[in-house]
């Protein structure tokens, strides 16, 4: 049953044809019908041509044959003296009434008989002339009668009828031979259409082949010039573009899986490091106030030092949990951002203020060099937390004793600030790492200064919100100096990596 239909199928493709053959069949058929219309169109107005000379030759007979006989002559004498005209024609002469008076044929038994209901007859009665093509029986023959009716008789005159299609269509062979030409010419013309068309098609095809199995397509493909050439262009064209959409959707898809799968990553990686966290406060509050319940009678000054102590560890911890907060809610997203008048420079002399306040043992020189109002769209409490987190880290970290703030560039756009201190620095290798999460250069320092170890994440996420970037490294005064740039002009949700 299956090679049966193989060889079906086989012979099926064997047998047919492309497109464009098949389309110039169909211009072939036409072409061979009109070319024969016109060939029987030829021929029709060609016979009627020739019906329409030989009447004119037998009326002209008819009518010599009534004048003759109605001046008194008889057709027995026109018919001798004019046989040389008339030849192996048949004349008959009748009355106004349809009866034969002389038949050049006939015999005397025919004489008298009524022609009456003879068609030429009728339409000569009405018309004054007629003729008439039919078959006669007596002869098996077709004959042409060409009748005319006078004031006293009527003439009709027969000859043999054999008008050929050849014979009809020789004047006109000239003709024909022209039509011929320009029938060649139109089917070489329709070939090279058709051929051109069916190429267009089968690229086409292959187009929709490629198309159905998720293929691209060059669009610098030889397609035509011309209007067909430029369609098929635009639909490659079209297909591309939905392609590069669908590929752009899926990379969109992907990218935002992967931020989904990075984002519950970084929480995992937050609560991990926010237990670890919590442990070291939790843990010495736990001591601190084991102790002192253990021991009553502790003294004073003992148990007021495990409370100190025990409140010391309580604000460390109220200082985890709100940067924990803070932080997560910059890098969600969740934190709106106010869009305040703010002049930098008030933020940097409350800072300094506030330094002035720190033990003798705790203070850094600050110096700036910013003296006038620096305006900016902004939240002011993230501002702020900017330059009071960095100021944090070099009084925990840093080992100096100055701190530098520096206007390096102002435009329209954005302020580039410089923030150094003259401390110890940190290694190369450890400079792309002090932005992230906990991460701490000296542990053992961090904890005894009560650093959280979110400060310098929660400054990079500030700044970035407000459509600046951030920067690191040893400085020339032997600390760490972070270069920022902050926009004059915050934009919804401008943060960029």
């Amino acid at each position: 049953m299956l090679r049966a239909t193989a060889t079906a199928m086989g012979l099926k493709h064997r047998f047919s044809f492309f497109y464009h053959q098949r389309l110039f069949l169909l211009f072939l058929s036409f072409v061979a019908l009109t070319a024969g219309c016109f060939i029987c169109g030829q021929y029709i107005r060609e016979r009627h041509f020739k019906e329409e000379l030989l009447n004119s030759r037998l009326q002209a007979i008819n009518l010599r044959l009534l004048s003759y006989c109605e001046h008194g002559g008889s057709p027995q004498t026109f018919y001798r003296e004019n046989r040389a005209l008339i030849g192996n024609m048949r004349i008959t002469l009748l009355s106004r009434g349809g009866q034969v008076v002389y038949d050049s044929r006939g015999t005397s038994k025919e004489q008298g008989i009524n022609h009456l209901k003879r068609p030429e007859i009728r339409k000569a009665l009405l018309k004054g002339s007629a003729y008439e093509v039919r078959h006669s029986e007596s002869t098996d023959e077709d004959y042409f009668y060409a009748a005319t009716a006078g004031r006293k008789f009527m003439a009709r005159t027969a000859a043999v009828y054999t008008v050929t299609l050849a014979n009809s269509l020789k004047p006109t062979s000239g003709f024909l031979a022209f039509v011929l030409f320009i029938s060649v010419i139109f089917c070489m013309l329709c070939y090279m259409m058709t051929r051109h068309l069916g190429e267009n098609i089968r690229q086409l095809r292959d187009f929709s082949r490629k198309a159905g199995a998720g293929e691209k397509i060059e669009t610098g493909q030889n397609w035509p010039h011309d209007e067909l050439g430029e369609i098929s262009h635009q639909i490659v064209k079209l297909y591309n573009r939905l392609l590069q959409t669908i590929d752009d959707r899926d990379k969109e898809r992907r990218s935002a899986i992967h931020e989904a799968h990075e984002k519950i990553r970084i929480k995992r990686e937050l609560t991990n490091n926010i237990n670890h966290e919590l442990k070291t406060p939790l843990s010495a509050i736990r001591g601190y106030l084991e102790t002192i319940l253990s021991y009553p009678d502790m003294q004073k000054e003992q148990r007021e030092l495990f409370t100190q102590k025990s409140y010391e560890q309580t604000m460390r911890l109220t200082d985890l949990l709100r940067d924990v907060s803070t932080i997560s809610k910059l890098e969600e997203g969740n934190l709106s951002v106010k869009h305040d008048r703010v002049n930098l420079t008030s933020i940097i002399d409350d800072l300094r203020q506030n330094m002035e306040l720190l033990p003798d043992n705790k203070r850094m020189a600050l110096h700036c060099n910013i003296t006038e109002p620096l305006w900016m769209i902004g939240d002011r409490t993230l501002l702020n937390s900017i330059f009071e987190n960095l100021v944090n880290n070099a009084l925990a970290y840093s080992s100096g004793d100055a701190i530098f703030i520096e206007l390096k560039e102002k435009t329209d756009d954005y302020y580039k600030i410089v923030f150094a201190d003259n401390g110890v620095g940190v290694e190369e290798h450890q400079l792309p790492y002090l932005f992230d999460r906990f991460y701490r250069v000296d542990k053992g320092r961090s904890r005894k200064f009560g650093g959280t170890g979110l400060g310098l994440s929660i400054v990079k996420n500030a700044v970035l919100r407000h459509g600046g970037t951030i920067s690191v490294c040893n400085g020339p005064h032997g600390g760490l100096e972070f270069t920022f740039t902050l926009s004059r002009h915050l934009k919804d949700n401008t943060v960029e990596e």
